[in-house]
């Protein structure tokens, strides 16, 4: 059996087409990627997983679906994609383990997992000590976001997710009438047998009998994992559903990404990048698309530098989000662009005042309120440097950060993913690194791409030529 894929978002261009290109089999394809990949649509066939950009976070992609098929997903966007970063939970959507029940905090009730402490829904007894059957039913995407384990154990297939009651639900992607009809009177004879039963996405155009073959496995293998469930010890998985992997696309993700959008499609330079805007700007790059079928792809990016250029000039401020691996995201807060240039990639210059007394961190020396940092960003550059100064000019330290090469928005947006290197000189003490235990855990926990690594050792050498020799 071919492995099956449905893409959707805003890179379903270009990740079709690497993955179409792979020999992967894309189904219910829209029209308009079907026109520019000269492929059959193949509505009505099921996928083994989905690819889709997070509409939450969209500089992140979700790829979800049967293990098999997400980790064959995942190898070949990481093989074909340069400096992706990918999460990779430890545990799946509909893993199936007995859990322990720890009782409730704050009105929550909560249980222990393979994975830590978890919610529990769907359990009206929350006394300590107990040992329940789950299944996963929420695998936490964002840092600082809780698993969900349900006390209704359920098992998952292309179709359907089969678990013991007596309900019948629909995913939001089924709206066709007569289909959910005949989906109900499919329904009827498992409902009576003590089945609650959800339709997937999957069954909205599929065979109606190959739906129907399905369902006596499904019914079968939550007999088979109930059983199983009764033997086990706690927080041993029997059972995996699904795989969740979340990809963080970068600068050199995005950019890469245009030019294979390019391929298919007339394609801005940027435009991947300019889709992540929270400002509605999708009719900015849908005319810059339809411009770029005439113009060069270098003067296309003289053009939307330039354009850049111009709103970053007539803002007031420009907000700095500091992305982290495996941990919370941070934002640095509001700088005043100070001087801002587009000749050979953009470069930006930011000023921020200091309005609070305390020691900086990382370089360990006062921070007095009237003192300012300057920062500098280039567009493609693996480093980012901010130098803090006293309230009458004097250099007090240099921070250097390490991270992924900037997204520098239009809308006053600076995104970055933190690396966790940093080098820090004071003035008189030269130059020192803090944060390497943070990059040696990024390394161990494999979500970085090994060209980051060599990217991050290749940057750590230029700054210690560029800021610290003894010539400084």
């Amino acid at each position: 059996m071919p492995l099956r894929v449905r893409v959707r978002g805003i890179y379903s261009t270009a990740i079709s087409k690497i993955l179409n290109d792979a020999g992967i089999e894309l189904v219910d394809v829209s029209p308009q990627i079907a026109e520019r990949l000269h492929i059959d649509p193949r509505h009505g066939l099921p996928a083994d997983a989905t690819v889709k950009s997070d509409d939450d976070d969209p500089s992140q992609m979700l790829i979800l679906g049967f293990p098999e098929a997400v980790d064959k997903i995942t190898d070949i966007l990481e093989d074909t994609i340069p400096s992706l970063i990918t999460y990779r939970p430890r545990i799946g959507l509909y893993s199936c383990f007995k859990a322990e029940v720890l009782g409730r905090t704050n009105h929550t009730c909560l249980a222990s997992t393979p994975v830590g402490k978890a919610v529990l829904v769907d359990e009206r007894d929350c006394t300590p000590g107990k040992v329940i059957p789950v299944t996963v039913v929420k695998v936490p995407v964002k840092p600082g976001e809780r698993l969900v384990v349900s006390s209704k154990v359920r098992v998952v297939g292309k179709y359907a997710i089969v678990g013991y009651g007596s309900g019948v639900s629909f995913s939001s992607f089924i709206r066709n009438k007569d289909r959910i009809a005949k989906l109900l009177e499919v329904s009827a004879e498992l409902i009576r047998d003590g089945y609650s039963i959800r339709w997937r996405s999957n069954a909205d155009e599929a065979d109606l009998n190959d739906i129907v073959k399905e369902l006596p496995d499904l019914t079968l293998k939550l007999k088979e994992v109930s059983a199983l469930l009764e033997k086990v010890h706690p927080n041993e998985v029997i059972y995996v559903g699904e795989h969740m992997n979340i990809i963080e696309l970068t600068y050199p993700s995005k950019r890469f990404l245009d030019a294979v959008r390019a391929e298919a499609s007339p394609t801005t330079p940027y435009h991947h990048m300019l889709r992540t805007l929270k400002e509605k700007g999708e009719g900015v790059v849908d005319l810059l698309d339809i411009v770029a079928s005439d113009v060069s792809s270098d003067k296309m990016e003289v053009w939307v530098r330039k354009w850049i250029h111009q709103r970053l000039s007539s803002r007031k401020d420009v907000v700095v989000h500091h992305r982290r691996v495996l941990k919370k995201n941070v934002l640095l807060g509001r700088m005043q662009p100070k001087e801002v240039k587009s000749e050979d990639g953009i470069h930006l210059t930011l000023k921020r005042t200091i309005k609070s007394a305390g020691v900086y961190d990382g370089l360990g020396i006062p921070k007095e309120v009237g003192d300012y940092s300057i920062t500098r960003v280039t567009e493609g550059s693996w480093h980012i440097t901010h130098e803090y100064f006293s309230s009458n000019g004097i250099s007090k330290g240099l921070y250097i950060n390490i991270n992924t090469p900037p997204e520098i928005l239009p809308d006053g947006t600076l995104r970055y993913v933190d690396l966790e290197v940093d080098v820090v000189k004071i003035h008189g003490k030269g130059c020192r690194m803090i944060d390497s235990g943070g990059f040696r855990e990024i390394i161990a926990g494999n979500a970085i791409s090994g060209d980051i690594i060599e990217n991050v050792i290749k940057e750590f050498s230029k700054i210690l030529a560029t800021y610290c020799s003894t010539a400084k």
